[in-house]
């Protein structure tokens, strides 16, 4: 295909996918408003600093709850502190083998060692934006960039910038990003591929930006003989939209993009998330919030009562002012006295909090406040909290955490960062076992049920 016919093919599918998302955008525009402020716009664009991303909270517990949920995620399945995930092979007899034991230990460290206990990557900070952008629209976006001379990085794109399909089974394997950069970036990251043009311009004006388009889709020419970088699995073309220029073209052995979808829906491609489950009830809290400041203004700054030609205007309302009236007139200036009770109110707006705080699962994240309990009921409990995450955990495993475990590996495995392994494991298939907390939990049945029927034994 000729390089101008690819560049307008891109651009044409971009305005397709981004068509296709559309109906998606009020919605995602009043999560963000609600619950996540601080990301990007998807149907109103605000400038830089604008002050007003904050002007329909009135109440705070659905942004908590979602900070809540993000770091409750972070913590119980990928743990700065503590392993989350081991290598093992699928026959446990194997996996018991001295040599095969010493290499996938040894193994296993090098990727928490390289990569994801290292704050070269910015693993932590990228995969709390991501949970945050679960808990907030349903759907995720995190890069896995492997640039030659650098440490593997991850970086977290808005959900704004990016379009997505599915291949048949259901697993995202197309992505374009559409984002915006200025001259001086774009030669930093392109060189002499980027147009006369855009150089000019960007001389004059350091601060102009250009709409650049990154497609990445399975590839077209995929097991050709050929050897070009777009003969791999996934090709990778970066165009610029003003000059329609293309500005590289590439590929990748495996998706670099991880995208997590917290709930679907049949026939959707976009997640569902706990926002807008509970965007009604977000909504009616701000509102009676706003309604009880409104109350709260009366009672405390009521409205006075003023005769029409009792007093001198103007009158004066601030701490120490003298007002003036006539002289032998029995007129005062009263309160208008607002019987306010507000208790009802109240009731309702707890009551619309906790089934927001219970939407984001905060009470399956945290301890329990009945802090007297048997290690038995403990037990139970947590038992309970991490069934009802079980799809959840299900589902981030699948979209998340194993294809973003198998691109680490696949990538370090090219760069020979691993030892050489045992000739047993030539022809043997690598699994993931998880260890995160969440996951033993949710193991924790099985030793629940020995330990009965040891008691029972017993």
């Amino acid at each position: 295909m000729a390089i101008g016919d690819l560049v307008t093919k891109i651009i044409s599918k971009q305005e397709s996918l981004k068509s296709f998302r559309t109906p998606w955008e009020n919605l995602w525009q009043d999560c963000a408003e609600y619950v996540n402020p601080n990301r990007g716009d998807f149907s109103t664009i605000r400038y830089r600093g604008n002050t007003n991303r904050y002007e329909k909270i009135y109440d705070t517990t659905a942004p908590l709850a979602n900070e809540n949920l993000a770091s409750g995620l972070h913590s119980f399945l990928t743990s700065p502190s503590q392993r989350w995930f081991v290598l093992k092979t699928f026959d446990d007899k194997l996996n018991q083998e001295l040599p095969v034991k010493e290499w996938l230990d040894t193994t296993t460290n090098i990727l928490y060692d390289r990569v994801f206990n290292i704050p070269e990557t910015n693993f932590n900070s990228q995969a709390h934006e991501l949970y945050l952008d679960l808990g907030s629209f349903g759907t995720g976006v995190m890069m896995v960039q492997d640039k030659a001379g650098a440490p593997i990085s991850f970086r977290t794109h808005h959900l704004a910038d990016c379009f997505i399909q599915e291949n048949d089974a259901g697993f995202v394997d197309t992505l374009y990003r559409k984002y915006k950069r200025t001259g001086r970036q774009l030669i930093e990251r392109f060189g002499e591929t980027v147009p006369e043009n855009v150089v000019k311009i960007s001389a004059k004006d350091p601060y102009r930006e250009f709409e650049v388009i990154h497609a990445v889709e399975p590839s077209e020419t995929y097991g050709e003989p050929m050897k070009k970088p777009t003969s791999k699995p996934y090709k990778s073309c970066y165009v610029l939209v003003e000059e329609k220029t293309l500005l590289e073209e590439g590929g990748f052995d495996e998706f670099p993009y991880m995208v997590p979808r917290w709930q679907k829906v049949a026939g959707e491609i976009y997640g569902r998330s706990p926002s807008m489950t509970s965007l009604p009830d977000i909504k009616m809290v701000n509102q009676m919030m706003k309604t009880i400041i409104k109350a709260a203004q009366k009672v405390t700054d009521p409205p006075l009562l003023v005769p029409d030609d009792g007093m001198l205007a103007p009158i004066r309302m601030s701490p120490g002012s003298i007002n003036f009236f006539r002289s032998g007139s029995r007129d005062r200036i009263e309160p208008l006295n607002i019987n306010a009770n507000t208790s009802t109110t109240l009731n309702n707006e707890n009551q619309r909090r906790e089934a927001i705080v219970k939407m984001f699962h905060v009470d399956q994240l945290v301890i329990s406040e009945n802090r007297n309990m048997t290690a038995t009921e403990v037990l139970q409990r947590q038992e309970e909290k991490m069934r009802i995450l079980g799809p959840v955990l299900g589902r981030l495993q699948s979209e998340l955490l194993s294809p973003l475990i198998i691109r680490i590996f696949n990538i370090m495995l090219r760069q020979g960062l691993f030892q050489p392994a045992p000739d047993i494991l030539q022809s043997q298939e690598l699994n993931i076992e998880y260890v995160s907390p969440m996951a033993l939990a949710q193991r924790s049945q099985e030793l629940q049920s020995i330990m009965r029927g040891l008691e029972l034994f017993g």
